[in-house]
């Protein structure tokens, strides 16, 4: 299983942290303090005044002003919070300009998580420990952990798990990213939807009901329906909207889809897909962009980062049926796990990178299974957003299935591109979700759908294991793929602490998360709250599969700017990547050699140099 955060590899020499490090509840002009009960509770001695900074859409920052408001009524002569919507295309910079001011012109505020680790390490945060200890309403253990631990971080060895670690926010919600899927453009093309989770796949062939309510003998398919997200039972398409796609699956739906709708519509417009991340490609095959490697070097604090965006070696994993799993390089692994990087190499610093004999070995006999490169998945991702007529590697063009960058134009783009019919599919997160129900459910039928996964399939040519049939899986990678989350934080220079987390525990606790999530546009944090059809799941609203988006929240990890404790190692490499490369101007040989990408290797390594 992918690891969640691999950044936990590395330990560098304590930083000099401007200011110092504030104790929680200290240095309070609110006069809050911890209440014999073991909670945190206002002074008592009047009204204090807290200001919040967020942003939003006119739904968000509406739930907000809501929240607020039933916030202040039951502190009424307590505290009395001043909520200001900033502008979400500067938020980041005016979050920045305000923490490093001397005097605090905002006590708690969003911080992304791409964000978070630079201002913990300026101290301009408030460590939160000593109050989750005590809080009744936000309850770690009850929260997702793909959410909550991203905003754990030790500022001296820079890791998620080290000896100084704390938690400089608690999650406002978590944004799953999935498959959004124009189900009436499905059925006019063809394909019919069932949904049934991997789990449920043998009830079903014997004669169950889908989470639809119906049969497989009422939906008219004849065979058993198999492990795969898209499939052809004998003329009829089937579409199950509860099992990822292969990556092949993913691109014959939306060749296929797209064909019919252009066919029918004179639209030439329609696109059968689109995604702009590729973490689910490489990651799925337990790839990824960097990998840490130690080193005794004298120049560096314990090791450095490669940059593995293109890495050509192949990925293992151990194979399900091999019950007592394996062990490489003093490491073991179980069933379904995958080799990690520094251990299925020989020796992580060489130029010319090679697999430990006992791996292929191991290949060899059955009780690994070999996946793809990263490099391999990332040609992948850029195929699957080029065009046919680009070539993207020497006799691999694009699969002409989604549109270019520039013809979308931004985040807005893609999803008013969804809305209004010129995609069938569109990879995005939950937060979508509220815009969707307002444009489109009067005019098309939409739901959702895990991300794609690496799978093969035993075909009649392969030598079938006992108990196994043509059609079934053979190799698979891991589900994964990436989710967004913000930090509520406190700011480490604020006078009144107590006050700010008494809001925070209330927009983290049950209150605030059952608002956001009844209006749509988020997943809450705690895991019954997610479980819940009235508050989260919502049967009768689209989309009706939203269980997806919990099953997505278990494993779904933050992205690449997480990684590290600022952007500059990506800035670079990923503006070529979005720009020339996917709008189909600069092949991937050329995006190795330029410069932009080259210069990364350097720019990672200044991250554990010694000063």
């Amino acid at each position: 299983m992918k690891k969640l955060f691999k950044c936990s590899a590395i330990a560098l020499s304590a930083l000099l942290v401007a200011g110092g490090l504030t104790a929680c509840g200290k240095d309070d002009g609110g006069g809050g303090s911890l209440g014999d009960n073991g909670e945190y509770r206002p002074s008592g001695n009047g009204e204090t005044t807290i200001t919040f900074w967020g942003h939003g859409d006119d739904n968000e920052t509406g739930v907000f002003q809501e929240l607020v408001k039933q916030f202040n009524e039951k502190y009424k002569g307590q505290i009395k919070v001043n909520y200001e919507v900033k502008a979400a295309d500067t938020y980041s910079d005016d979050a920045r300009t305000a923490l490093r001011q001397t005097k605090a012109s905002v006590d708690i505020l969003y911080v992304g998580d791409s964000d978070f680790k630079r201002y913990a390490g300026l101290g301009y945060l408030e460590p939160l420990d000593d109050y989750l200890k005590t809080s009744k309403e936000v309850v770690l253990e009850n929260m997702w952990e793909t959410s909550v631990n991203r905003f754990k971080y030790d500022v001296n060895t820079t890791t998620q798990d080290g000896p100084d670690a704390h938690y400089w926010g608690i999650p406002k919600d978590i944004g799953p990213t999935v498959i959004y899927y124009n189900e009436t453009y499905f059925n006019n093309a063809g394909v019919n939807v069932i949904s049934v989770a991997k789990e449920d796949l043998k009830a079903f062939n014997d004669g169950g009901k889908d989470s639809r309510g119906k049969t497989k003998e009422e939906y008219g398919i004849a065979g058993d329906v198999q492990e795969k997200g898209y499939f052809i039972d004998g003329t009829q398409r089937w579409f199950n909207n509860q099992i990822p796609m292969s990556w092949e699956e993913t691109v014959a739906l939306s060749q296929h889809v797209q064909t019919e709708i252009r066919t029918q519509t004179g639209r030439n417009n329609v696109y059968g897909y689109f995604t702009e991340w590729w973490f689910n490609y490489g990651w799925s095959v337990g790839g990824d962009c960097i990998e840490y490697v130690a080193t005794d070097d004298a120049a560096y604090n314990g090791g450095y980062w490669d940059f593995t965006l293109m890495d050509p070696t192949k990925n293992y994993i151990v194979a399900d049926d091999n019950a007592e799993g394996i062990t490489i390089n003093d490491v073991h692994y179980n069933a379904g796990e995958i080799i990690s990087w520094q251990d299925k190499l020989v020796d992580t610093k060489a130029s010319n990178k090679t697999i430990r004999p006992e791996l292929t070995q191991a290949a060899a006999s059955g009780k690994v299974n070999e996946l793809p490169s990263q490099r391999e998945a990332f040609v992948e991702f850029v195929r699957i957003g080029a065009d046919a007529s680009v070539a993207v590697e020497t006799g691999m063009n694009g699969y002409g299935i989604c549109p270019t960058p520039t013809s979308l134009g931004g985040d807005a783009g893609k999803t008013a591109a969804f809305a209004k019919g010129d995609l069938a599919m569109l990879v995005d997160g939950r937060w979508n979700v509220v815009n969707f129900r307002k444009q489109m459910d009067d005019v098309y039928n939409w739901d959702v759908a895990p991300l794609p996964q690496y799978k093969t399939y035993y075909t009649a040519s392969d030598t079938l294991p006992a108990g196994k049939k043509v059609g079934d899986v053979k190799v698979h990678g891991i589900e994964a793929g990436h989710s967004g989350s913000v930090a509520l934080s406190i700011n480490a220079k604020s006078k009144k602490k107590v006050e700010a987390w008494i809001f925070a525990e209330y927009i983290g606790g049950e209150t605030g998360q059952t608002a956001q999530s009844l209006s749509g546009f988020a997943i809450p944090s705690q895991k019954d709250l997610a479980m819940d059809k009235e508050i989260f799941l919502q049967p009768t609203q689209n989309p009706k599969n939203s269980i997806v988006f919990v099953r997505a929240a278990q494993y779904e990890t933050p992205g690449d700017w997480w990684y590290l404790k600022d952007k500059a190692w990506i800035d670079d490499w990923a503006g070529l990547l979005n720009g020339d490369v996917r709008n189909g101007k600069l092949t991937l040989t050329d995006f190795e050699k330029n410069v932009k990408y080259t210069r990364t290797w350097d720019l990672l390594k200044e991250y554990t140099k010694k000063n």
